[in-house]
């Protein structure tokens, strides 16, 4: 089978998905970079009160923030959401989230489950560990501080 078929088949389900940081469009800035960096995310998903995503709230949005001088302790987030918001079901096959991510560019996806309801995330990072945890014996990693295997060699 092949790496598109294989994605054609599996649905997103399977990916790795991190837990979201569901907010709504009220909260302010400082709250969400608080949970944001709480949770080692880069972004946090703007819900209605049903719990399905509007808008989200990321890096980005927060460089538009500061670029636009105003107040993160009174400035709520839904001003500076990104448009460019990425939902996905869980449904779906791994190949819609990831033309998401290759084709339009997402670096984060919510998660739904059929109803629309948020269910957690993925994206690039989701799609980097299963294409790791597909081929890992033909993805050659190198162990964390031992130097570059070119160093290691012996000879030009």
């Amino acid at each position: 089978m092949s790496f598109k078929e294989q994605l054609s088949r599996e649905q997103i389900r399977t990916l790795p998905l991190r837990d979201a940081i569901a907010i709504g469009e009220h909260t302010v800035a400082r709250a969400a970079i608080a949970l944001m960096r709480t949770h080692s995310l880069g972004c946090a998903v703007i819900v209605d009160s049903g719990c399905r995503p509007q808008g989200i709230f990321n890096e980005q949005s927060i460089i538009r923030m500061l670029m636009a001088g105003v107040s993160l302790d009174t400035t709520a987030i839904s001003a500076f959401a990104d448009p460019n918001l990425g939902i996905v079901r869980a449904t779906d096959p791994i190949l819609s989230a990831w033309q998401a991510v290759v084709d339009q560019g997402h670096r984060f996806l919510c998660v739904t489950d059929d109803e629309g309801y948020l269910i957690g995330l993925t994206g690039q990072r989701g799609l980097a560990e299963y294409v790791c945890d597909c081929y890992a014996k033909q993805i050659a990693v190198q162990r964390l501080g031992s130097a570059p295997w070119m160093l290691q060699r012996e000879g030009a």
